[in-house]
């Protein structure tokens, strides 16, 4: 509001509003400028979340890189070779001992302790091991969603073979044809729904292709027989159901058509020799033998669900279970003998990471030709080789 200010000459008007009185307090001003700072703060937090973003991305990428490219796998390409590939059972020289007595100790060939630091090589709930003929080890780094490749000798330095930017998720159940050098897994889509994918190892730059989408269930058991013939354990639908080689197109449900066959069933394995069927069912092994419909309990008892299932040429059976190896044969019981790892243990000696100690062994691999066997510990997040005393 103006005012005059009296003089003997004129009248002068005095502008006494709060923008030019300098007494006033302007109470628009403060809030205008906080309004600009937290408009400041929130822009450079926003670019701040940006770039940082970037850099994740970037430094992932960098670190799961590896030298393969992937390509898709011609399935006709692939039939062609698996046709040619089908033969007849051939005789062989057992190389292994018929009672193996292993070394408490092992050789850790994959993985790193869970105290180090190294975020590339440490596994996350692997499931499952299987050598190439070169004798090069392939992990199914299950939890982190990628298949891993390690040299013999270079347990912390493995590469990432393939991974999820490849349309792959929680692998697990590794199978290598020796001769092919295909390598079989088993894993799932989005809605976890099983499916079966290959990959030819010597192709570069790498093949693959999904042979199998499955029948609206998860599965965690597959196995192939000398003719490529794929068996799945279908989890939900109770059930063994055999994908016929080589188109895969067609199935038939080998068990489980009768009620009350299986429940939940996890892994199998089928022998190379005999093609008989070993299934792990709830606590017990199942044997179902070639073009047969009566099954046999090989082996029954335990804590858990058995896991690993391996087989030799003198009629072993080994068995990952709980936190040991069973061995069944005829010369022991359902339960079988523990021949690695201890059943009983306190916390402080798990703490301890005795080289004898299992914490949920699941997948093992037995090499025919020395008995060296390899352990996947899963609560450990390593591979582990054991080897037959001299």
């Amino acid at each position: 509001m103006s005012s005059f200010l009296y003089t003997p000459n004129s009248y002068y008007p005095i502008d006494d509003s709060p923008n030019n009185n300098p007494n006033s307090i302007n109470n628009n001003k403060p809030r205008r400028n906080l309004f600009r700072w937290l408009l400041l703060i929130l822009t450079v937090g926003i670019l701040c979340i940006f770039v940082l973003m970037i850099i994740i991305i970037i430094f992932k990428k960098k670190s799961t890189h590896h030298n393969y490219q992937n390509s898709s796998l011609n399935k006709t390409e692939m039939f062609l070779n698996i046709s040619k590939r089908i033969k007849n059972n051939t005789s062989f020289t057992c190389q292994l001992p018929a009672n193996p007595n292993y070394k408490e100790n092992c050789t850790i060939v994959a993985g790193v302790l869970s105290t180090s630091d190294d975020e590339l090589n440490r596994l996350q709930g692997p499931t499952s091991v299987y050598l190439d003929k070169e004798r090069n080890i392939y992990v199914a780094d299950t939890t982190n969603h990628r298949i891993r490749k390690y040299i013999p000798g270079n347990s912390d330095e493995g590469e990432t073979f393939i991974d999820e930017t490849s349309n792959i998720y929680y692998p697990r159940c590794l199978f290598i044809d020796q001769e092919s050098n295909y390598l079989f897994f088993l894993d799932q889509d989005i809605q976890a729904n099983y499916r079966v994918q290959v990959i030819q190892l010597n192709s570069n730059p790498l093949k693959r292709t999904i042979l199998i989408v499955g029948n609206q269930t998860r599965s965690y058991g597959m196995s192939l027989d000398e003719n490529f013939n794929i068996y799945v354990s279908e989890y939900n639908h109770h059930r063994i159901v055999k994908w016929l080689s080589p188109n895969y197109e067609q199935y038939l449900i080998i068990v489980g058509n009768d009620k009350n066959q299986l429940t939940y069933p996890r892994s199998i394995y089928i022998d190379q020799i005999t093609n008989d069927l070993y299934v792990a069912d709830k606590n017990q092994i199942q044997r179902w033998l070639n073009n047969s419909n009566e099954s046999k309990i090989v082996m029954q008892g335990g804590l858990l669900c058995p896991s690993g299932i391996e087989y030799d040429c003198h009629g072993n059976l080994y068995i990952s279970q709980d936190k040991t190896i069973k061995l069944i044969n005829n010369k022991t019981n359902l339960a079988g003998i523990d021949i690695i790892g201890i059943q009983f243990y306190f916390h402080w000696v798990l703490n301890s990471r005795k080289t004898d100690i299992l914490s949920n062994p699941e997948g093992i691999y037995l090499d025919k030709t020395n008995g060296d066997l390899y352990v996947v510990d899963s609560a450990f997040n390593l591979v582990e080789k054991f080897t037959i005393k001299d």
